[in-house]
């Protein structure tokens, strides 16, 4: 099993200027889209490291990181909206 744990993940990637939201597209996918805050531009090599290493060889990860992205905005929307 593996212990790659997604919200640590994105919470790294987050720390050094990637961020990530979901967009479900009419065919049920999710799409992965990235953000680049001011803070990604000095840390570029560190981010594609990250990536690279967490995601080669592993095709389904990017869409388990969607769900995870997807769920926990959707979350947030709920709770503002309360």
């Amino acid at each position: 099993m593996s212990d790659f744990r997604i919200k640590d993940f994105l919470d790294r990637l987050g720390t050094l200027g990637l961020m990530f939201s979901a967009t479900r597209l009419a065919d049920g996918s999710i799409r992965l889209n990235q953000w680049r805050s001011i803070n990604y531009y000095e840390n570029e090599a560190e981010i594609r490291t990250i990536w690279t290493d967490s995601m080669n060889g592993r095709d389904s990860r990017v869409q388990d990181i969607a769900r995870y992205v997807e769920l926990t905005q959707n979350r947030s929307r709920t709770l503002d909206a309360a």
